[in-house]
Formats: C-alpha cells, sequence, structure tokens
C-alpha cells in the first residue's frame, strides 16, 4: 500500500515524517508543520483510511456529497462534520453540504456555528438519490440518534468513536476508534495524514469539539487526544473560542436550571432530577454535568421532557458501570441511547402513551436505574430545602 505523497519514511524509521506542501507557507503554518513533526503520531492507520476513502469516493467525483451529524448535533458533531466537508473538498476535490437533523438548542452550539460561520441544513429526512454519498459522522447508521434509519441504504461513510454497531458494517467505508475521546480527533488526524493543515474556523471547530467531548481533555481522553489538541492550539484563535464558551444565555435557560436543581434528589451518591416540562433539551445534560460535580456524588441522572420525547442524560465517575450501557438497558424496548463509560444520552418517544403512562414513566425510569446500578435501598434527600432558605431570607 503505497503513502501519500505528503509523507516520506527516513531510514531506519516505521514512522512517517510530515512534509509541508511546496508552496509557501504562513507563519502559523510552518511552526504547524513542525508541531506535526514533533508530537508522537501513529498516524499508519489513518494513512491507509485515506487511501481506502480515495477508492471509496471514486465514483463519487463529480457529484456532492451530505456530510450529516447526529440528531441536535454537539460542538464534536459539528466540528468533525465540518473538518470532513474541508478534508472532501482539498483532498479529494468533493463538494458537500453540512446536514442535521433536530434543532440545535444549546447556547455553546449556537455560537459555535455562528461564530465559525458554519453553513449547516436542517433536515427532517434524507433523500439518499439526491447525493453522490452520505458521510455520517459521529454517528452510526440504526441508533436511532440521526437520520439515517437502519432500515434505509447504508451510508457511503461513517466516522465515529461510540462503540461499534453492526449496522455500521454495511458501510463501504467506517473508521470506528472507541479508544479516541471524541471523534474530531479521528478527523484531526485525517488531516495531518492528508498533509493539509486545518483553516483557522476548521482548527478552531476541531479544537472546541475535542475540548467539549472530552471536558477539557479530563474525561475519557486519550493520549491520542492530546496530540491533536497540542497541534491544533497554535492555529486556534482562542478568543472566538472564549466567546463560544460563554455565550449569551435565556432567561429561560435560569428558569430550567432552578427547576432541575430544586427538584433533585439524593440517593447516596447518586443525583437524579426529573425536571418536567423543559424549555430547551441542552438543559438536560448540562445539568446532568452540574450535578456530577456534587461533593460525595458519582452517578448523575436527569429527565426532561420536550415535543413528546422523554430526553435523558447520564454522567459517571464511577468503574463499576458504563454510562452508555446502563442508559441502553434503562431505555430497551421503549427508546434509543449511547454513550460512554463516563457520559450517556438517549431519549423516550411519549407518542401513543397515555396521559398516566406519561405520568409514570420518568419515576418507572429512576427506579430501573437505582435497581441496575444497585442503588433501590438507599433512601431519598432533597438536594437542596428551598423553601426553608426563602423563609430564612425573610
Amino acid at each position: 500500500m503505497t503513502s501519500p505523497d505528503c509523507f516520506v519514511t527516513r531510514p531506519n524509521s516505521k514512522r512517517p515524517q510530515f512534509c509541508p506542501p511546496e508552496t509557501s507557507l504562513t507563519p502559523t503554518q510552518t511552526r504547524a508543520s513542525g508541531i506535526a513533526n514533533s508530537l508522537k503520531w501513529d498516524l499508519a492507520k489513518s494513512v491507509a483510511k485515506l487511501n481506502q476513502l480515495s477508492e471509496v469516493l471514486a465514483p463519487v467525483k463529480g457529484r456532492r456529497m451530505l456530510v450529516l451529524c447526529h440528531n441536535n448535533p454537539d460542538p464534536d458533531s459539528i466540528g468533525g462534520a465540518y473538518a470532513f466537508s474541508f478534508l472532501l473538498a482539498k483532498k479529494f476535490g468533493i463538494r458537500s453540504v453540512l446536514g442535521y437533523g433536530g434543532v440545535v438548542t444549546r447556547a455553546e452550539n449556537k455560537a459555535m456555528i455562528h461564530r465559525l460561520r458554519i453553513k449547516m441544513m436542517q433536515l427532517t429526512k434524507v433523500d439518499p438519490s439526491k447525493y453522490g454519498g452520505i458521510a455520517l459522522i459521529d454517528a452510526q447508521p440504526g441508533t436511532g440518534n440521526n437520520l439515517m434509519d437502519a432500515r434505509k441504504p447504508s451510508p457511503l461513510i461513517v466516522v465515529d468513536h461510540h462503540p461499534l454497531r453492526q449496522t455500521t458494517l454495511k458501510a463501504p467505508f467506517h473508521d470506528i476508534r472507541t479508544r479516541y475521546g471524541a471523534t474530531s480527533t479521528i478527523i484531526t488526524e485525517y488531516l495531518v495524514a492528508a498533509g493539509l493543515i486545518p483553516l483557522r474556523s476548521v482548527a478552531n471547530a476541531l479544537l472546541y469539539g475535542i475540548k467539549a467531548d472530552t471536558n477539557s481533555l479530563t474525561r475519557a481522553a486519550a493520549k491520542v487526544d492530546f496530540t491533536a489538541f497540542n497541534y491544533l492550539s497554535p492555529l486556534t484563535n482562542h478568543r472566538i473560542i472564549g466567546l463560544i464558551e460563554r455565550p449569551a444565555l435565556s432567561s429561560e435557560y435560569f428558569e430550567d436550571l432552578y427547576n432541575g436543581i430544586s427538584k433533585t434528589i439524593i440517593y447516596r451518591d447518586v443525583a437524579i432530577s426529573d425536571l418536567g416540562e423543559i424549555h430547551s433539551e441542552a438543559i438536560v445534560p448540562e445539568l446532568a454535568d452540574l450535578l456530577l460535580r456534587t461533593e460525595g456524588v458519582s452517578w448523575s441522572f436527569c429527565i426532561g421532557k420536550m415535543d413528546k420525547l422523554l430526553i435523558l442524560s447520564m454522567r459517571s465517575t464511577t468503574r463499576t458501570h458504563k454510562a452508555g450501557y446502563v442508559l441502553r438497558r434503562l431505555v430497551a424496548g421503549q427508546g434509543s441511547a449511547g454513550g460512554h463509560r463516563e457520559m450517556a444520552g438517549g431519549q423516550v418517544p411519549l407518542t401513543g402513551k397515555s396521559p398516566q403512562e406519561k405520568k409514570e414513566l420518568p419515576s418507572k425510569l429512576i427506579a430501573s436505574f437505582l435497581k441496575l446500578i444497585k442503588r433501590e435501598r438507599c433512601q431519598p434527600k432533597p438536594f437542596v430545602h428551598t423553601d426553608a432558605k426563602c423563609k430564612a431570607a425573610e
């Protein structure tokens, strides 16, 4: 298998070396190429994958591709898809459009799209006949969290870092790397293997995608995530990253946050909040992240109701159970879920359920969750005593 032109192999070395393009480089690009050489990349797999990708894309030349995020995309999905579109254009000469299902509700994600001027289409369904191929980024077909249903034709390309699904094997090109903390890291490695230095907006998107999905490299981050982050850092505008991380928040956000905290119940080392009706589904994972920071808490589980759906988010710091596995078992036969050891998300449709069933479902899910992690005998206690504090203030 021949390596791309952007690499040479030094004598007595199995490690490919990055060769900058012959055109003159800016000082930032020169530093980036130097960093690419100095960092300990293991690019053999990505070099091979790029060769495979070239073969898969050969029939697509001259046609437009759809690069698809998962529904309600997060920064890792947005950043990975945006950078993959850049790779298609610069390496393979293929035009593409970015699309997603659901809505973008979290303030940081809206700010990311706005600040980096990422053009994305909101879709309700996908017609494969309109495109030369579909690339599914940070998701897999048939998981229920994207527009590629298992019954539809498989996407041409699947790149993800979540556990492998059997439906993914039908895709002509699939690259699933579960030890990576972010899909954006995989795409960063593709760019380095292709000899492409990302535009600043692309570097911003990739770095923020890695940062968000690994909680600033503190959650499920592998060495390769640190390597990618270090490579991207001098290419990014950190002022823009700061603006993305600290967007303006609506009063409805704080209303949902107050409601969620006041409804939180503690079961020994587990924090659970049934928020009820919410204005934005983004508050559910945000509250789960926040509650996990509580002293003595190693599990958080939050539920919110919005648009005939129950939105679920789970976080964990324990090594006895995997959050993704627990949540998938919890919603089996009722909805869809996915995730890793430390974080997971899912949803349960409420369509077709009676008012009584809708009312009881959150309590049943909470009871089943406590049983799965062997906390069903723990005594509940309120997280905060809002009434007592209000009276004291008076």
